[in-house]
C-alpha cells in the first residue's frame, strides 16, 4: 500500500503555506498569524507509523449461469487501528447488485479492532467471462491515507437454457436405447402396427378387437424407442458490433436450450463454431458433456477473416446420420459456403435465421429502393438453400424457440399408421 497525505493535512499545508507566501510578498509580520491556526493543527494531528493492510477479496462461485447470485466478500485487515476504511464495490455494466440483499455498493467502517469484513451479492445478467468489477479500498490513519483497487477475477456465466422439448428427430437413429420414437419394431411405447399372432409373442400385446373381428389372433406392434445424435452449428462470422452480439447471443442461447433438452433424454449432443478458428466437441451425453460445450459457447466472440475448412471436421464431430441445427444470421458467405457443403455431404441440417435487424432507413431518396434489394437478396439466400433440401426457419422476436421449429416436427410413425388403420 502506498501511503500519501490525507486531504484534511493537505488541506492545512496549503492554507498555511499561502498565509506566509503572503507575508513574505507584503512584509507584513502580522499575516503569519493566519498559517498559525493551520500549522497548530498539523502540529496536533497524530504521527504515527502508517500501518500494514492486507485486502482479501473472495468470490463464492467462479460458474454461474445468467441471473445466478454470486457473493462478493472483501476482507480488510491492518496491524494498528485505522480513523476510517471505506471499501466500495463498483459493479460491471453486464452485472447487477442484488437489490434484495440490503447492500450498499459502498460501506465505511472504523477499524478499531484491527479486521474489518462486508459483503455484495451481484448477479451477472450476460454470459461470458467478464470481471464482475472492481473493489476499491481506502483508508486513512492520522495524515495519511491510501487507496487500493482490486479488479476481481473473471467468472464464466453460462448461457440460461430455455424448456423444451427433443422433438426433432433425424430419419435414422442409433442403435442406442432412448426416448424417441424409430421406424423399426421394438420394445418401445408407442403404437405402429396391427400383425397376426405368432408362438413367443406376448399375451399382453393381443388385440382383442380386432382378433374377434378378423377371427384370428392379432397382437399390436410398436416402435422402438431408440437416441438420436444432435449437433448444434454456430455461425460466429461476421464484424463487432450491436447486430452481430444479438445474433450470437440469441445463437448461443437457442443452442443451449437445444443441447440441454437433448442431453436430458440421455441423447448425444455435440458443437461445432463455424469461424476463423474451426473448433468441435463430438457427440457426447452427461451433464459434463453440457458444461464442456458451454465453455467452449463462451470463447465464440472474435473477428478473423479466414475461411473455416470444413472438409477437415473429423468423423467424430459428425457422424453419419447425426442432426446438424445450424444457427446463422446468413450475413457473410463464408458461413453459406460451409452450410452448403454440409449439406452435399448428405448431413440433415436445419438452419434458424437469427438476424432480427434490418439496416436503418436512410435519408437519401434511394434508401427505400436499397432496403428492397436487401430484403431480395436475403429471400434469395433463402431459397437457395430451401433449393438444396435445408429448411429455413427466422426466429423472430418474441418468439420461444420451442415455437420456431413447431413446423418441422412429425407425429411418430406410430400415429400415422394407426391413423390409416382400417376399423
Amino acid at each position: 500500500m502506498n501511503w500519501y497525505p490525507a486531504a484534511r493535512a493537505r488541506a492545512l499545508a496549503t492554507a498555511a503555506l499561502l498565509a506566509l507566501v503572503a507575508a513574505v510578498l507584503t512584509g507584513h509580520a502580522a499575516l503569519v498569524l493566519l498559517a498559525a491556526p493551520a500549522l497548530g493543527a498539523l502540529a496536533l494531528l497524530p504521527r504515527r507509523s502508517p500501518p500494514e493492510l492486507d485486502i482479501e477479496v473472495t468470490l463464492s462461485s467462479s460458474r454461474c449461469f445468467e441471473g445466478e447470485d454470486v457473493t462478493v466478500t472483501a476482507t480488510v485487515r491492518a496491524t494498528s487501528p485505522l480513523d476510517e476504511l471505506i471499501v466500495e464495490l463498483e459493479p460491471a455494466a453486464q452485472v447487477a447488485l442484488d437489490p434484495g440483499t440490503g447492500a450498499s455498493p459502498r460501506a465505511q467502517a472504523f477499524l478499531r479492532t484491527g479486521e474489518a469484513s462486508t459483503r455484495w451479492v451481484i448477479r451477472p445478467l450476460r454470459w461470458g467471462r467478464p470481471s464482475p468489477g472492481t473493489v476499491r479500498v481506502a483508508g486513512r490513519a492520522g495524515a495519511v491515507q491510501t487507496t487500493r483497487r482490486i479488479e476481481l477475477d473473471p467468472v464464466e456465466v453460462f448461457p440460461r437454457p430455455a424448456l423444451m422439448r427433443p422433438r426433432l428427430v433425424p430419419a435414422e437413429l442409433l442403435r442406442r436405447i432412448g426416448e424417441h420414437t424409430g421406424r423399426a419394431v421394438g420394445d418401445g411405447v408407442e403404437f405402429a402396427g396391427i400383425r397376426p399372432y405368432v408362438p413367443g409373442d406376448q399375451l399382453r400385446d393381443v388385440n382383442r378387437a380386432v382378433s374377434i373381428r378378423r377371427g384370428q389372433l392379432h397382437v399390436n406392434q410398436r416402435s422402438a424407442a431408440r437416441a438420436a445424435d444432435l449437433v448444434v452449428m454456430i455461425d460466429a462470422f461476421g464484424d463487432s458490433g450491436p447486430v452481430s452480439e444479438r445474433t450470437l447471443d440469441l445463437a448461443v442461447h437457442g443452442a443451449a436450450a437445444l443441447v440441454t433438452a437433448y442431453l436430458r433424454v440421455s441423447d448425444r449432443a455435440g458443437l461445432v463454431v463455424l469461424g476463423g478458428l474451426l473448433r468441435w466437441l463430438g457427440p457426447a451425453a452427461g451433464d459434463r458433456q453440457f458444461y464442456r460445450i458451454a465453455e467452449m459457447m463462451l470463447a465464440a466472440r472474435f473477428d478473423s477473416y479466414v475461411t473455416p475448412d470444413v472438409g477437415r471436421i473429423p468423423r467424430t464431430a459428425l457422424p453419419p446420420g447425426t442432426l446438424v441445427v445450424v444457427f446463422s444470421p446468413l450475413l457473410d458467405p463464408r458461413g453459406f459456403g460451409a452450410i452448403s457443403d454440409l449439406r452435399q455431404r448428405g448431413f440433415p441440417l436445419i438452419l434458424v435465421d437469427t438476424l432480427r435487424d434490418e439496416p436503418p432507413p436512410g435519408t437519401r431518396p434511394d434508401a427505400r429502393l436499397a432496403l428492397r434489394l436487401w430484403r431480395l437478396d436475403r429471400s434469395a439466400t433463402r431459397a437457395r438453400l430451401r433449393a438444396l433440401g435445408i429448411p429455413v426457419l427466422r426466429w423472430d422476436t418474441g418468439a420461444e424457440l420451442d415455437s420456431v421449429l413447431a413446423p418441422l416436427r412429425q407425429p411418430p410413425p406410430g400415429v400415422r399408421r394407426l391413423a390409416g388403420t382400417r376399423p
